[in-house]
């Protein structure tokens, strides 16, 4: 009888073990992928790397890091490249630390990379952890290994190496929660387990008012990721559905309406219907188009004007900082446009959040990069860890360079590529030469860049130093993130330099497998 109940408990245990990594680690990731860019930044992670493992069609160029790689460069503008010698994919999520990406390793090279691209920055080297005595910078261990448990990349992606590594070093509750996690796939991932089936049930079954970021026709005047237009905006209408939703903000706005035929008619002003329409309420309101441009007009284009009561920027929470600006309405989430099955966790677009800045002087920027990025950043949440790079580029101006622990885990990254012969390439990003400027001309930073140079050449490895790449301080949004429109500028600049390492001693252009 006791043989039979230890049987029947092993038999058991080894079927929930078996059902959690069907159901939550192999099904769950067959679900039609439709959240948006960093909305659900570890579950588009886990999503890109099993869409990595499982397929490899041509040359791959893998490009790891951490947000500061996803807002440096486009690889869906590099990979539209009609002659190209590889293609380009990010392995990468927000606040990836060198820790973080010792631990994906194994991970990073089951992706099958020809070359591995580490876009890497001063602000990810875990400033938080490192303290000032005298002319020395002194990591503090106990306290990074602590609160690395209860990040979630530990969390949700290495519990087992983590633990394999630090387990006697940290408390009982993190140690538990970290078993559990080892155990169970359902425990790492309730954090995001609803997150692409909500989005989903949204972008299908709903009136497409709620959303992460706009995916509509992108008016020509441009338009805020949150879907505001400006003034006006002028819209391609790829999808004409019978209604489409606009959020007003303030009641009694008059707005004006014009329908163009084609192209043709807009550049000449001459629409085929112009109606404006008084709008009494606040809030999502439905429009049907053929009680605005009538049931027998065709058209293509809608001009839609604003005309009274103009909200700002900073009255519909899209800015807090800086300088303000008016905006019109808010388009539903794909407005004028077929909803698209491709996946698009890992693109970008232009949005005028960025686009704002090129528009500016100089010397405008400069003053609205101050109030929103520095005047009294060391009282806003919201900025405190770039408040705390931008302090250490500071501190390091007196101190002496002294290897720790996330810098060694570069190396040690590199060690694992070159024992299987991948080509490693450390590309130190651009960062803004207003902020740079705190450490430029720093011993510490020569001495840092000089002995991380010499120790990846000894390893057959390479390090591109980008940082000064983009002088242009418009293209920054903070101070190492490019706008869309920077990093289309530096996209350039990096695939140049890489094409050295892309070489092939077959042939000269890697072309697609069939």
């Amino acid at each position: 009888m006791k043989w039979r109940v230890f049987l029947v408990t092993i038999c058991l245990l080894v079927g929930i073990f078996a059902l959690d990594r069907i159901l939550f680690y192999d099904l769950y990731f067959l679900f039609p992928n439709e959240t948006e860019w960093d909305s659900s930044p570890w579950y588009n992670f886990i999503y890109k790397t099993k869409s990595l493992q499982n397929q490899k069609k041509e040359h791959r160029t893998i490009i790891t890091g951490s947000s500061v790689a996803l807002y440096s460069v486009l690889p869906d503008e590099l990979n539209q490249k009609e002659i190209r010698k590889t293609k380009y994919d990010f392995f990468s999520h927000v606040a990836m630390s060198p820790t973080d990406l010792y631990y994906y390793k194994e991970t990073l090279l089951s992706t099958s990379p020809d070359v591995v691209v580490y876009l890497h920055n001063f602000a990810d080297l875990q400033w938080e952890y490192l303290d000032q005595k005298q002319n020395s910078l002194i990591f503090q261990e106990e306290i990074w290994v602590k609160q690395l448990a209860d990040r979630y990349p530990t969390k949700t992606i290495y519990p087992t190496q983590y633990l394999k590594d630090y387990w006697n070093r940290i408390s009982r509750k993190s140690f538990s929660k970290l078993a559990t996690k080892s155990m169970f796939y359902v425990s790492r991932f309730r954090i995001f387990f609803w997150d692409p089936i909500i989005v989903y049930i949204d972008n299908h079954f709903r009136s497409g008012r709620k959303y992460h970021l706009y995916q509509g026709e992108i008016p020509i005047e441009g338009i805020w990721s949150k879907g505001w237009t400006k003034e006006i905006a002028t819209i391609q209408c790829s999808e004409q559905r019978k209604g489409e939703s606009i959020f007003i903000q303030k009641p009694n706005t008059d707005v004006t309406f014009q329908f163009y035929q084609n192209q043709k008619t807009l550049d000449l002003k001459t629409p085929s219907v112009t109606i404006q329409k008084s709008f009494s309420k606040t809030g999502w309101t439905e429009i049907q188009w053929k009680d605005l441009a009538g049931k027998e007009i065709v058209w293509q284009i809608v001009q839609i004007h604003v005309n009274t009561n103009l909200p700002t920027a900073k009255e519909v929470n899209l800015i807090r900082y800086g300088k303000d600006e008016s905006v019109g309405i808010r388009l539903s989430h794909f407005f004028c446009k077929t909803l698209s099955k491709e996946n698009y966790s890992y693109s970008r677009r232009s949005f005028w959040d960025d686009t704002r800045f090129i528009q500016m002087s100089d010397s405008e920027f400069r003053e609205e990069y101050f109030e929103r990025m520095i005047r009294d950043s060391a009282n806003r949440n919201e900025l405190f860890r770039l408040h705390k790079v931008r302090e250490a580029k500071k501190t390091v101006n007196a101190v002496d360079f002294q290897p720790w622990k996330e810098y060694n885990r570069i190396l040690e990254i590199s060690d694992y590529f070159q024992a299987n012969k991948i080509p490693f390439v450390l590309v130190l990003s651009p960062e803004n030469p207003i902020e740079f400027a705190f450490y430029k001309d720093s011993q510490w930073r020569k001495d840092w860049i000089n002995d991380l140079r010499n120790k990846l050449e000894k390893r057959g490895h390479v390090l591109i130093d980008h940082t000064e790449a983009v002088k242009d301080v418009r293209y920054f949004f903070d101070p190492h993130h490019l706008t869309y429109e920077g990093a289309s500028f530096y996209d350039l600049i990096f695939a140049k330099s890489l094409e050295p390492y892309l070489s092939d001693p077959k042939t000269e252009t890697f072309q697609e497998k069939p």
